[in-house]
């Protein structure tokens, strides 16, 4: 089996009733996992929430975006929208949590807040604790420009997105494999990323490595041709996402992947105490 060090928890999945909460995150650490995933999406008063899609329903069962709605009406809303945590309360409980050596994979989802979220970040105590993960580049060029010394973690397509991702996303497409970095911007509300055909390069890619980061691909995308090819430029790979041991190990006989995102606890479970 691989070491508890290659394993992250996405959203922490499996330790609590529902993902992305704080109970999942306490649960997690106090499990001892080294790695831990959740993603951040912005309210319209600008209060990073942590939470995956760009809506949720509330206690009527109305489904409402996250850019829409006041901070203040969260708990009054009902529904998954009474129990998302703020970022500051997450990253606050991480940083009093006796397990100090895990890392915080902070996925950002909605463009244009790095300065918050990165306060925030340094408030908690967790500067030298994070790594800032997004499908959205224009988000990484900020925070490269805020804390030049954080890693960063770029996701990306790295095969062409079917009719489904097409479907749920703005698909963005890299030009000769490279992402320049444009003017500052927001991106509120959406679902959006690149199609990388292959390895990423370019500026994003000379960024990545000189903070000593790594990309994020799908399970299902990802090859060895792939991870050599990023593990040439010194740049490791992680992929998600994985539920059992046998998928797991056999990804990594074949491809040598860095890191696996895992959505099942019992992956965790079967480790050693």
């Amino acid at each position: 089996m691989l070491d508890i060090s290659r394993l992250i928890s996405h959203r922490f999945r499996g330790f609590a009733e529902e993902e992305n909460t704080i109970a999942g995150l306490t649960a997690a650490m106090s499990r001892g996992v080294a790695l831990l995933e959740f993603d951040i999406r912005v309210t319209r008063c600008g209060t990073p929430l942590i939470y995956h899609d760009e809506f949720a329903q509330d206690g009527e069962g109305a489904i409402r975006k996250i850019c829409d709605i006041m901070a203040k009406d969260l708990i009054g809303l009902g529904g998954r929208f009474a129990t998302m945590p703020t970022a500051e309360n997450l990253f606050h409980a991480a940083g009093l949590h006796p397990n100090k050596d895990a890392r915080l994979l902070v996925d950002i989802k909605d463009a244009g807040f790095e300065s918050e979220i990165h306060a925030l970040v340094m408030m908690a105590g967790m500067g030298e604790r994070v790594t800032y993960v997004s499908w959205v580049p224009e988000s990484l060029y900020q925070i490269h420009d805020i804390a030049p010394q954080v890693p960063l973690c770029l996701s990306h397509w790295c095969r062409n997105p079917n009719a489904l991702i097409r479907k749920l996303h703005t698909v963005h497409v890299a030009k000769n494999n490279a992402i320049p970095k444009g003017k500052p911007t927001t991106i509120h509300g959406e679902r959006s990323g690149y199609f990388v055909d292959g390895r990423l390069n370019g500026e994003l890619l000379e960024i990545i490595k000189s903070t000593k980061g790594s990309v994020c691909v799908p399970q299902d995308m990802v090859s060895a041709e792939l991870v050599s090819a990023y593990h040439a430029t010194g740049i490791e790979v992680s992929a998600f996402s994985y539920v059992d041991w046998p998928s797991i190990l056999a990804a990594n006989s074949a491809m040598n992947i860095d890191q696996y995102f895992i959505d099942d606890k019992a992956v965790f479970d079967k480790l050693p105490q």
